[in-house]
């Protein structure tokens, strides 16, 4: 009687053993893979952020080019009106 009572506490005692040996495995194997998982989304969000600041930068440069050419438009129409407006003298008046 007292043989298969430690038997029983002795198995009980090697499968608790047994099972925490074996999900300790399988969380150490979870936290790798979730570790490489946030690695690659560090990775991906790094090169989009890298995207993103060089998308800004050409916009930012376009918009000072735009910019530069807008007001170059303006001066060389407000100087043709000018040119416009002296070459036109208006007639003199016949009486």
């Amino acid at each position: 009687m007292f043989n298969i009572l430690f038997n029983r506490k002795k198995f009980s005692k090697n499968l608790a053993k047994d099972v925490v040996v074996e999900t300790q495995t399988l969380m150490q194997k979870m936290h790798g893979q979730q570790t490489d998982q946030f690695e690659d989304i560090k990775q991906i969000l790094n090169h989009l952020s890298q995207k993103m600041t060089n998308l800004e930068n050409r916009m930012a440069h376009k918009e000072l080019k735009d910019k530069h050419e807008y007001g170059h438009i303006q001066y060389k129409i407000s100087e043709l009106q000018t040119d416009l407006i002296f070459d036109n003298k208006k007639p003199k008046n016949k009486q």
